[in-house]
């Protein structure tokens, strides 16, 4: 199994942003240290769930910081950024690192960003597909060109090249039909968040599957997987705090949403507040052995062999620390030392 961090940057009660960014920083450098494969950066505007606005900005930094980890962004909300700037960036990124990018394209959804950035709606209500298209034409050909009436351009060659060929590894972040046939022709994997129950996820990878065997392929990828996660000796403790940390977190971030121009914050709150100690009740969070075997549970169901742990919003940096270390020393070993397991069954698979 492959093991990152999940790093939100998120300012919890009392921090500002330099410590909110800090404690990202700080988490990466452990990370590397401690043998854990990847990093993957969050990217918001205004506010303080996450106070990083770019995740690819953030990127290129922990990249010239570390030598060996992977860096991802989980993710660039492409419909806010033109798609020749984001092959551009990612090109670099992908150039000066050695090929230790991986770029994660999603929607977001704040009405606010639009609105501030003045980027018009057509961009997000149109899904991502045009824009990951895009993306990996730019990276993979060149004389590349759009007629797309949302972002038209005449023939160009985006420069640097990037070293990873045919491009750097992109993932999508998505659970609506159209886009998932979308990654599973294009052979890209998905990211799943804890929004997503496993019985969701395991819907959509079976839906997944099914389209890439319309475009000729098993499906078989592997996905990113985002789960909060904390290795405590008190479980019961553990359990409380990471539900309070992350009610107050996902509450920082509770803006309208463009889907859905009736919003009502009330009701979102409401929500908040029911399904934070539900995702925490049910995540592995506890003892080393707790831990081990929820995870051994869930890539049964899954076939999980990604996944990037969610730490920060226990909203205590110490604890948090103590968690990375635990979980590299105490858990990570015995879960890669199961080696190879047998695949969820494909039978019985969706139509795409």
């Amino acid at each position: 199994m492959q093991f990152g961090l999940f790093l939100s940057s998120a300012a919890f009660d009392g921090d500002d942003d330099t410590a909110a960014l800090q404690r990202s920083v700080e988490s990466a450098q452990l990370a590397e240290s401690l043998g854990y494969d990847r990093l993957w950066l969050a990217e918001n505007h205004f506010i303080d769930a996450s106070v990083c606005s770019s995740a690819l900005t953030l990127a290129g930094f922990l990249l010239g910081l570390t030598q060996r980890i992977r860096v991802g962004t989980a993710v660039v909300l492409a419909p806010l950024v033109h798609p020749i700037t984001l092959a551009e960036q990612a090109a670099i990124l992908d150039q000066v690192s050695g090929g230790r990018l991986d770029l994660g394209l999603g929607r977001g959804g704040y009405s606010l960003d639009h609105d501030a950035l003045s980027v018009p709606t057509e961009r997000w209500t149109g899904g991502i597909e045009a824009t990951l298209t895009a993306v990996i034409d730019a990276l993979s050909r060149t004389n590349v060109s759009s007629e797309d009436k949302r972002f038209p351009y005449e023939s160009v060659t985006v420069r640097p090249r990037p070293r990873t060929q045919p491009h750097p590894p992109v993932y999508v972040a998505t659970g609506t039909p159209e886009t998932i046939e979308v990654a599973a022709r294009l052979r890209l994997p998905l990211q799943f968040y804890f929004y997503a129950d496993t019985e969701t996820q395991v819907e959509t990878i079976q839906r997944y599957r099914a389209c890439a065997d319309e475009h000729g392929w098993d499906g078989e990828i592997d996905h990113l997987h985002v789960l909060p996660c904390l290795v405590e000796d008190d479980e019961v403790s553990a359990r409380k705090r990471m539900s309070a940390g992350m009610t107050a977190w996902l509450s920082s971030g509770n803006h309208p949403r463009l889907n859905d121009p009736e919003f009502a914050l009330e009701t979102r709150t409401e929500q908040i507040r029911e399904f934070a100690p539900r995702t925490i009740a049910e995540g592995p969070i506890g003892p080393p052995e707790r831990v081990i075997e929820w995870f051994e549970e869930f890539s049964a169901v899954t076939g999980a062999r990604n996944v990037a742990l969610h730490m920060e919003p226990l909203g205590e940096t110490d604890s948090t620390l103590r968690s990375i270390r635990r979980f590299a020393s105490d858990v990570a070993p015995r879960l890669r030392a199961a080696g190879e397991r047998t695949r969820p069954s494909q039978h019985d698979a969706a139509s795409c």
